[in-house]
């Protein structure tokens, strides 16, 4: 492995860090990081993001770039084919495909493809992973319908990305399952068995890649802020309002993909779940509802890819 490409270790992982206008950039970098690579933005993704940003944007450059890559071509028509849109008549290619989805929807199913493409590490299997990185992103997507002001294929994104630093500790560290494995047997806090294993955890090198790939700064400190919960009691918060809503959004989800694959929750659940519901304003009741709605989204969508 190489070192570390645009990116550094925020030292202290498990504390939070109140100076949030820092720069994980700018800040020290710890020895064992330098040896963790950090897999740069792949072309057709980059392509894709730096023509959304165009003041008027290409679309038939859009459908091109997609054409030019089968497997990001057909996973567009079977997103847009999927139970989520419910279309009457099914798409047959490409461009069909891409007005159906729009264009957030396409950047974000580029980069979940890329993202397990560069992520994967040889000889080990991911399904597993990136089955659930799938179900969280779709789960983020329709609990931020009840928030106000944050954006569907945000929320989408964040839950594609949040624990995008395991596959990379995984491929760098040869036991790092084993820590994993160790942390959900745990009453600690898995950042801290993260960081007595191995001197960083998946959060900083998450926040890294997502700063790599050129995902919106919100994003970046979501992900390096998802597992301190304790931002979401800050009665003068510190932390932007969006980061504390996603951080409360992904322990609910969490919770919602363990009550799907019918395992235990994790530790974090019990400890907080209580403290992500009341920011989020959701009850009892009303959780058992969206559990019962997003189970059944998550059954079709498993329908749909068999």
């Amino acid at each position: 492995m190489s070192v570390v490409q645009h990116g550094a270790l925020i030292e202290g992982a498990t504390m939070l860090n109140p100076v949030l206008d820092t720069d994980i950039a700018a800040e020290s970098v710890s020895d064992i990081l330098k040896t963790i690579t950090i897999p740069p933005c792949p072309a057709v993704v980059a392509a894709l993001q730096e023509e959304s940003c165009q003041s008027e944007v290409d679309f038939h450059k859009i459908i091109r770039l997609i054409s030019g890559d089968l497997g990001l071509a057909a996973s567009m028509i079977k997103t847009a084919n999927s139970p989520f849109f419910a279309l009457r008549t099914k798409v047959q290619g490409v461009s069909q495909a891409t007005a159906v989805l729009g264009l957030r929807n396409v950047i974000n199913i580029a980069n979940g493809l890329v993202l397990q493409r560069a992520l994967s590490p040889k000889g080990v299997s991911m399904e597993r992973f990136w089955d659930r990185s799938n179900y969280h992103a779709m789960i983020s997507a329709r609990l931020a319908r009840r928030v106000p002001g944050l954006n569907r294929e945000d929320a989408y994104t964040f839950g594609l990305f949040h624990d995008c630093g395991i596959p990379i500790l995984m491929q760098r560290f040869p036991a790092y399952k084993e820590t994993l494995a160790h942390a959900n047997r745990s009453s600690k806090p898995v950042l801290e068995s993260e960081n007595a294993c191995h001197g960083t955890d998946h959060v900083v090198v998450g926040a890294m890649l997502a700063r790599n790939w050129q995902l919106p700064e919100f994003l970046v400190r979501a992900i390096r802020f998802h597992h301190q919960f304790e931002i979401l009691n800050d009665a003068a918060p510190t932390i932007p309002e969006n980061v504390r809503t996603l951080t409360a959004i992904s322990l609910l989800a969490d919770h919602m993909i363990a009550c799907y694959l019918q395992v235990q929750d994790e530790v974090e659940w019990f400890a907080h779940g209580a403290s992500a519901m009341n920011y989020l304003r959701i009850d009892g009741e009303e959780l058992d509802d969206l559990r019962g709605d997003i189970e059944e989204a998550l059954r079709a969508a498993e329908a749909d890819r068999v």
